[in-house]
């Protein structure tokens, strides 16, 4: 009986996600942005297939153009009855505040560089009284080191301040000016 049911079990699947580093994320990027998510919505496409749209405005484009707004678009969301959601893949609320490292939006299932490895949340630290960077899982960011970003969870104690926006905004034009050699040691 167990083997009967083995055999009726479908197989797990999920995305295999590679790491990216800092500055694999500026490189890849066709489009960096920041922004305020002012919607969701969700939409199929001829075949049927379900799409989750994240439409961005208050734009700061880093890098790539786009214009007063920015829409993104993630495979999955609910057609009717049935509900595509992959796990790992990012949601957005409207409102939130958000720094998207983009490549392949409207032909890739996720157009986030390395899934949630490309997104980025900002919110207003109330310590300092500006906007800060926290990655996908809301931990802060808080420091570049060689090729990769320091959270807050990895970094030695004491623990620095989070990144502010302003500061990842600087390390993003510099990474665009001057890339990070592939070859350098991680």
């Amino acid at each position: 009986m167990a083997l009967g049911l083995a055999c009726l079990a479908s197989p797990a699947r999920a995305m295999v996600v590679v790491s990216r580093d800092f500055p694999e994320l500026v490189a890849r990027a066709e489009q960096i942005v920041a922004g305020t998510v002012a919607a969701v919505t969700e939409e199929q496409d001829a075949a049927g297939t379900p799409w989750t749209l994240v439409t961005l405005s208050d734009l700061t484009v880093l890098k790539g153009d786009v214009g007063a707004t920015f829409t993104l678009r993630l495979y999955g969301g609910s057609t009717g009855e049935v509900g595509v959601h992959i796990p790992d893949m990012p949601t957005f609320t409207p409102g939130e505040r958000a720094l998207l490292f983009v490549a392949g939006n409207g032909r890739d299932v996720c157009p986030l560089v390395g899934i949630w490895q490309g997104r980025f949340r900002l919110r207003l630290d109330a310590a300092s009284g500006t906007e800060v960077v926290d990655d996908s899982d809301s931990i802060p960011v808080v420091a570049r080191s060689g090729r990769r970003l320091v959270r807050a969870a990895s970094a030695a104690p004491p623990t620095p301040p989070p990144m502010t926006f302003d500061a990842m905004r600087h390390l993003i034009a510099d990474e665009l000016a001057h890339p990070t050699d592939a070859n350098a040691p991680k």
